[in-house]
């Protein structure tokens, strides 16, 4: 199994916002000296939730503090992104990288209106879908040395890339997945997906799904193999040397995260989340209302959190190999937990949990 970081650092006030941006760049440099193997940044936009808001510019910042670990976005939402400018952005960054940047993308955070609403825009999520899978066809084709594309929702002419990428044809897109629809588009065309903090259930489950597309769109066994590979999901982690401490830590801080975060931009706050996050399976009742729904979501990132010492957290983590899931996005820093306890969690991780998931521990 392999590990990863997640990193959407929350700013109590706007005085917080550079000590945190500056606290995001230096965890994942701690993250490569550590050994971890992606570092992926999420993007919420004029929002609290996510101090640094666009993670192209942190990636920018992280290409010229770091040399092995690998720069994803996790995810990039397509619905306020426009592909011809992606283009240009993930060849300077390639480059800026060295070759190791993935780019992530997502149809946009729709339980976010506001995020929407600073782009004139409103959530569709129909219509965001099919705008993310044309804007990739328009960047793999641009890629491609196609300059001209005419679809229902980009009509561009693109005379020539620079700078193109030094992963070729360009950077690995991965996508942002819960639907089947969206998992059997990735599987057609050779994209490995992202999952959120499911129960281990439910990622079993679009694992399975995932694969049997990938059977069905035609794939050999070695590309199956090696797009399945790619899949990665999120955790919320804590590491501490108590259970109780781990657990006192990481639900004050996702209380905190959850109720006591600044207002989106329309002076609401957020809507509730995809029921299908909550759960194995979606309600067949109505959705709770706003502040049911994060009493809910905090009380559910918790039960499919992994907090606890050492021993706890390889026992959790074990459970989620045996599931198949491949790599962890694991989020340290969660809420306000203050960086020096996020690197002494992440420290504990590496030198004590680490290395009983790697394929020859006599080499971490």
């Amino acid at each position: 199994m392999r590990f990863s970081t997640f990193h959407q650092p929350l700013a109590p006030t706007s005085g917080d916002d550079r000590r945190v941006i500056g606290e995001q760049i230096e965890q994942v440099v701690v993250a490569e000296e550590l050994g971890f193997r992606t570092a992926w940044l999420t993007e919420h936009l004029f929002n609290a939730t996510c101090a640094y808001g666009d993670p192209t510019l942190i990636a920018a910042a992280l290409s010229q503090r770091t040399t092995r670990i690998r720069i994803g976005f996790a995810v990039l939402q397509m619905a306020m992104t426009h592909p011809s400018r992606l283009v240009i952005q993930a060849g300077v960054l390639d480059n800026l990288l060295d070759g190791r940047l993935t780019i992530g993308l997502g149809r946009g955070s729709a339980f976010n209106p506001g995020e929407y609403a600073a782009f004139g825009r409103s959530p569709d999520e129909e219509r965001d879908r099919r705008r993310m899978f044309e804007a990739i066809e328009l960047m793999e084709r641009a890629w491609a040395g196609e300059g001209e594309f005419a679809g229902e929702h980009f009509r561009v002419t693109i005379s020539e890339v620079h700078p193109v990428p030094v992963q070729r044809p360009h950077p690995p897109i991965v996508l942002s997945v819960l639907s089947d629809e969206t998992l059997g588009w990735a599987a057609r065309h050779g994209h490995s997906v992202l999952m959120p903090r499911l129960e281990i259930g439910r990622a079993v489950n679009r694992l399975a799904f995932f694969r049997e597309a990938l059977r069905e769109a035609g794939h050999d066994g070695e590309t199956i193999e090696r797009l399945v590979d790619g899949c990665a999901m999120t955790r919320t982690i804590y590491v501490a040397e108590s259970d109780a401490e781990a657990r006192a830590e990481l639900e004050a801080a996702e209380t905190r995260h959850r109720h006591g975060r600044a207002p989106d931009v329309d002076g609401q706050a957020p809507t509730s989340p995809d029921p299908r996050l909550w759960q194995a399976e979606p309600a067949a009742s109505s959705p709770p209302s706003p502040d049911g729904a994060a009493a809910l979501l905090t009380k559910t990132i918790l039960g499919q959190s992994i907090a606890g010492t050492p021993e706890t957290v390889r026992a959790e983590i074990e459970r989620l190999r045996a599931a198949g899931v491949p790599e962890l996005m694991l989020a340290f820093s969660r809420g306000d937990i203050p960086h020096e306890k996020v690197v002494r969690s992440m420290e504990l991780f590496a030198r004590e949990v680490m290395p009983a998931f790697a394929a020859d521990p006599a080499a971490v």
